[in-house]
């Protein structure tokens, strides 16, 4: 277990055993542990500890659906070990089922917002052939913000490091959590750093001042804009804004 999305997994599984509330499972975990021998393992083993004396579940679609509503209702009002123990066959099969996991993260993200009152207030993604990517997340920070923070790292960059990012702005969903922040470089240039947690397949639309970049994130989450200049984020006049498109 050494990819370093095996610890989101790790953290996901566990939440088994635990009284958390917060739906575990999403397709960019699903599409990993399909193709990870160490994180199967690692599913028999909690399954086993949930449950030691029932052998492990079958494997089909039609299966985890047919209870996947009741799962996810469980999952947000009495916890994931709860619903885990009342519909293993669902909890065993969201983790290696990009497609089930999907449908999971969709109905438990609704299914929150209807507890939360917010249902009418969810932005309906726009999705066309041409462009099949949507909006998770947003991050900003004011362009006043930005420069009083790369002043203030070359005041106290001893005692913080070059090499520790500063953290601008941070967000979170249903799912993930979200990160903006930026980090010296070489030659008087910064990294504008975005992280998704766990990462997803898609892409940061950063726009700095009047300049957006789109870059793609990498298996990790991290999406960054290199070889910035530092005069451009010091001139007090360069808003940062992060729009986070998954696919």
């Amino acid at each position: 277990m050494d990819h370093p999305q095996c610890d989101h997994v790790r953290a996901a599984l566990l939440q088994a055993l635990t009284n958390s509330h917060q739906p575990a499972q999403t397709p960019a975990l699903a599409q990993h542990i399909a193709h990870c021998s160490a994180c199967q393992d690692l599913r028999a083993s909690v399954f086993q500890q949930l449950l030691p004396s029932k052998a492990l579940p079958a494997d089909p679609c039609a299966l985890c659906q047919l209870d996947l509503a009741a799962y996810v209702d469980m999952n947000l009002d009495a916890g994931t070990h709860t619903a885990a123990l009342a519909y293993p066959q669902v909890w065993w099969h969201l983790w290696t089922c990009r497609d089930c996991a999907k449908i999971f993260a969709q109905t438990a993200a609704l299914a929150g917002a209807e507890r939360a009152g917010v249902l009418t207030s969810i932005p309906v993604a726009r999705v066309t052939p041409t462009n099949p990517r949507h909006v998770i997340g947003r991050l900003s920070v004011a362009p006043q913000v930005v420069a009083r923070f790369i002043q203030s790292r070359a005041l106290l960059g001893v005692a913080y490091g070059d090499e520790t990012p500063m953290v601008l702005d941070d967000g979170e969903d249903n799912i993930h959590s979200f990160q903006l922040s930026v980090q010296r470089g070489g030659g008087g240039t910064w990294q504008v750093l975005v992280s998704v947690v766990p990462p997803v397949a898609g892409v940061a639309v950063i726009t700095v001042g009047q300049t957006t970049y789109h870059v793609p994130f990498d298996a990790q989450g991290f999406a960054r804009v290199a070889d910035m200049p530092s005069a451009l984020l010091l001139a007090g006049e360069s808003a940062i804004a992060v729009a986070i498109e998954a696919v």
